[in-house]
């Protein structure tokens, strides 16, 4: 799987100055032992080498970001286990001890992408003064923060990322980004970079300080946005395919999913629901409604009352056809959903749904039905009895047909609810999305090559 690793990591200035210089040299010119060639060993880790990685862990907890731990993670073996340790060591403990500078150490390191004598460059290219960089690092007195880029050796060579002209681009490309998320003014940004080379990847030594040694901070929504501006560039072309497959396959899965919700529609439309303690409920709603004063709907009903009718609601959700018809209907509201956000809402009873909120008053529609039909088809008058739910004298009890008849048409009422609720335009109204993210849903679009007025929703039918 792609994957980009971005490690923020910093120094400060004044106090450790000392620091910060051999920091600033480390980066060019360090000569380092060179693993590569070295026989590869697959046995399981020692003891020692477990016991050395857990303290590492343990001291520097981003580390856990490094390719290499991830290699280690998914195949723990001693050289996995020692191209961590190693990796760890030359990016966070070394830099620290080193008489040389971080600057001089990312020029000259083994790995390099060199031009000449070191492999240091900025936003115009090649910096000709390695001396005057380095001073200009280690004299400044504010924060110097030295961030690594990394990508796998598979990514960068097939994406092209094997050559400091396209990553120096990719930083000039991302530099509002980077002084957006150390909170620098973009006109005070400055920076310096190195490519360096391994064998499973290549990565980026960055140093990142301002012009005003005051200025700057990173958060760790900082870190998040720089770093999803380096992916979104790094991995456009991968985001362009995985969009256009998804686009097709939402396209599939629409054509499946409203051929599946007219067939589970028409079992509603032409069966008969036969559940005793639906039956109850309605009965014990009915009688619930004659007593209730004011407008007949849910809005108007007492808590008790409520209460009722949303027991009906999931009860009839607990029938097979419906319960399908509102899994799918969750299935299909998801993957339309999925285009703006990854963050994907609980799924709600049925009758907490709001997009289906019509379905209470259709329950208590089908209620009152009960009595009128009653009283229509009854030739003389029915004597008044009292009974112990109602505070007021109701009419004879309908006849348990004529009930079920009731739980029956409910059903069929539902095929009808079901359909206008999965039409495409139903489904984008009931997703609510903010002004911020449809900002940077924008940008997200436009980063993959889509127009302005490119309207992605429409794929949905």
């Amino acid at each position: 799987m792609a994957r980009l690793i971005f490690i923020a990591q910093y120094l400060k200035g004044g106090q450790d100055k000392a620091k910060l210089s051999n920091r600033t040299k480390y980066i060019a010119t360090r000569e380092g032992v060179e693993l590569l060639n070295e026989k590869r060993d697959d046995t399981p880790p020692t003891k020692k080498q477990q016991e050395f990685i857990s303290r590492l862990l343990k001291e520097f907890p981003q580390s856990k970001e490094l390719g290499e731990y991830d290699d280690y993670c998914s195949s723990p073996t001693k050289s996995t286990a020692g191209d961590f340790i190693e990796q760890v060591w030359e990016e966070y403990i070394t830099p620290m001890d080193e008489k040389h500078n971080f600057v001089d150490y990312v020029s000259h390191r083994p790995g390099v992408k060199s031009d000449g004598d070191h492999g240091l460059w900025d936003r115009d290219g090649k910096v000709r003064n390695l001396s005057k960089a380095m001073e200009e690092v280690a004299n400044h007195e504010g924060v110097v923060w030295t961030p690594v880029v990394s990508i796998r050796r598979e990514d960068a060579e097939r994406l092209g990322y094997t050559n400091v002209e396209n990553w120096r681009a990719l930083v000039n490309a991302c530099t509002n980004e980077i002084a957006s998320g150390y909170k620098i003014e973009p006109s005070n940004l400055r920076w310096y970079a190195a490519l360096h080379e391994k064998e499973k990847h290549m990565h980026i030594h960055l140093v990142v300080f301002s012009a005003d040694p005051g200025e700057g901070y990173l958060t760790k929504q900082g870190i998040r946005n720089i770093k999803s501006a380096f992916a979104t560039r790094i991995f456009e072309q991968d985001l362009q395919q995985v969009y256009e497959r998804k686009t097709v396959y939402r396209e599939e899965l629409q054509e499946s999913f409203a051929e599946r919700m007219e067939k589970l529609t028409e079992k509603m439309q032409n069966g008969w629901l036969d559940n005793e303690r639906l039956e109850a409920l309605v009965s014990e709603l009915r009688i619930r409604l004659q007593s209730a004063k004011g407008k007949k709907v849910y809005g108007y009903l007492p808590p008790v009352t409520k209460r009722i009718v949303d027991e009906i609601v999931d009860e009839l959700s607990k029938d097979e056809r419906v319960a399908e018809a509102y899994s799918l209907w969750n299935d299909m509201r998801e993957e339309t959903i999925k285009i703006y956000t990854d963050e994907l809402p609980e799924r709600m009873p049925l009758s907490r749904q709001k997009e289906f909120k019509t379905v209470r008053n259709m329950v208590i529609r089908e209620v009152l039905k009960i009595d009128e039909n009653h009283n229509k088809a009854s030739s003389n008058p029915a004597p008044r009895v009292f009974t112990p739910h109602a505070s007021a004298p109701i009419i004879t009890q309908p006849s348990a047909l004529a009930i079920s008849v009731a739980v029956t048409r409910m059903l069929h009422n539902m095929s009808d609810i079901f359909r206008d609720n999965s039409t495409r335009d139903n489904i984008h109204k009931g997703i609510q999305i903010d002004r911020k993210r449809r900002r940077q849903l924008m940008r997200k679009r436009l980063a993959m090559g889509h127009k302005p007025d490119d309207h992605e929703e429409q794929i949905i039918s």
